[in-house]
């Protein structure tokens, strides 16, 4: 401090206060501000470029996963709308070549036409079924369908079609009916898909036992058969779109190789799960979980 004193003045003596203060510490801190920025700008940016990108990628994974289902669908669907439309068209050419005299032949070519002409109807049907499914996945059914009567219902439509094919078709339900919530013709087409796969691949003399229990506020159905059974390898698949175990065998049956897929969607769409157990030369389950009505 410095003073400086004037006797003229009547107030005494003025002075002044100087202060001072080391600013190494303030450039020090200057200094590692900067580094930080210089180096810790480029990381953060990085990491948000990063994290970005797998955002982005995370958002983008229901597309390509839909683009590849799609691409999958194509290439599976593509032969098999080609098979019947083939065999129709070369009928229709052998038709066109056949002499008008001979009318037993002309009707023969014309029923292997209409054979033909109702399984790619068929196959149509079943394609946009499964994409009105999925497009309305959100509307969940609410109708409440008794079980018991679907499948006593279903037991008696297949019963004169398992009697061709020689085999024993039993329906187990038990006393007191089971209510569940949900659309019962889709229903009905569930259990009936079901049933018809196993009349496909049970041999004669075989059995197949539809069976209905209620446990843990949960209603089960099981479609039990004596058939070929399915092999591990398989069982990931069956119900995958038109992929058959047997292909030969389902094509001579008229199979679309849709029945499964249909199946497991319906299921999907009553918050229900369809599951299989099965061994190779001992028959196939078919278990059916869906939730009881309250």
């Amino acid at each position: 401090m410095h003073g400086n004193h004037n006797p003229s003045e009547p107030h005494g003596s003025w002075g002044y206060l100087q202060l001072g203060r080391n600013l190494e510490v303030f450039d020090t801190e200057i200094l590692q501000m900067r580094w930080i920025l210089l180096v810790g700008f480029p990381i953060a940016l990085g990491l948000v470029a990063v994290s970005s990108w797998w955002l982005s990628g995370l958002a983008m994974q229901p597309i390509y996963q839909s683009y590849q289902q799609q691409q999958q669908f194509t290439a599976n669907a593509a032969p098999e709308l080609r098979s019947p439309l083939a065999s129709l068209l070369a009928t229709v050419e052998a038709i066109l070549r056949v002499p008008q005299s001979d009318p037993q032949e002309m009707q023969t070519m014309l029923h292997t036409v209409e054979r033909q002409g109702r399984r790619l109807s068929h196959l149509i049907a079943d394609l946009l079924f499964l994409t009105s499914l999925e497009h309305h996945s959100s509307l969940k059914p609410s109708q409440r369908c008794c079980l018991n009567d679907l499948i006593s219902d279903l037991t008696e439509e297949f019963l004169e079609l398992a009697t061709l094919a020689k085999l024993d078709l039993i329906h187990q339900v038990p006393d007191r009916d089971v209510y569940v919530l949900g659309n019962e013709s889709q229903l009905y087409r569930l259990v009936s898909n079901l049933i018809a796969n196993s009349i496909q691949y049970t041999a004669s003399n075989g059995k197949i036992i539809i069976s209905l229990i209620a446990r843990d506020r949960t209603a089960f159905i099981t479609v039990k058969d004596t058939g070929i059974g399915i092999a591990p390898k398989d069982q990931d698949r069956i119900f995958d779109r038109f992929y058959r175990v047997d292909r030969d065998r389902s094509r001579k049956t008229g199979g679309t190789g849709l029945g499964l897929a249909i199946a497991q969607a319906i299921a999907h769409h009553h918050q229900a799960t369809l599951k299989v157990e099965s061994q190779v030369g001992q028959g196939s389950i078919f278990i059916v979980e869906i939730p009881l009505a309250h």
